[in-house]
Formats: structure tokens, sequence, C-alpha cells
């Protein structure tokens, strides 16, 4: 995302992805690609700070992080702290990420 390398993403979202952004929102690869193509979603940058768990198992792996996110979603500029949690599966095309959720963190 950082780099809205769209061609990378087409490959490592699997064609039935979803995102569920910080504000309980449901997106699509197709949606998500569209944002990233547009301009509408961009990332400046984002910082996994801390409680970085990854659990595997066999063919699939859960991911789960604190993170910081500066950018824009929907044309508005957007930072803050969030739990993220990222769930990827090995099928055919490799590791793939099915989903993964943000949720807003309190300010400290």
């Amino acid at each position: 995302m950082l780099q809205r390398d769209t061609p990378a993403l087409e490959k490592i979202w699997a064609d039935d992805y979803i995102f569920v952004n910080a504000s309980g929102e449901v997106l699509t690869k197709a949606q998500r690609l569209a944002n990233a193509k547009s301009g509408a979603t961009t990332l400046d940058s984002i910082n996994e700070e801390e409680n970085i768990n990854v659990r595997v198992y066999q063919n699939s792996a859960v991911a789960t992080s604190r993170v910081t996110i500066k950018g824009q979603y929907a044309g508005q500029p957007t930072s803050g702290q969030y739990r993220s949690t990222h769930v990827w599966v090995k099928g055919t095309a490799g590791w793939q990420l099915v989903s993964n959720q943000l949720t807003a963190l309190p300010p400290k």
C-alpha cells in the first residue's frame, strides 16, 4: 500500500479478500484496489510498534499487532494507532491475505 503497487496487491490479496476498516466498513479486493489506483487511499507510513504476534496453523496464519498509520482515506488526512489483524492462507497461489481488520485505539 505504501508504494501503491496495485499489481503486487492483486497477487497478495486473495480473490475473496475483505478488509474491515477502523470505521467498521467492509471493503472487497476490487474496492481496495480502486481506492489505491484512484489515490483515494494513500499511506505515508505504517509502523508496527509492539505486540507483534504471528501464529501459523498448517496452511493458515494469523498476525496481530499494534500499528501507527498516517495517510489519507476517502480523500481526507488520517492518522492514528490501531490494533491490526491479518489472516493469511496458503493455497495454489502461495500465501495470500484473505482478510485484515483495523480497530482504532484511543489516544494515549
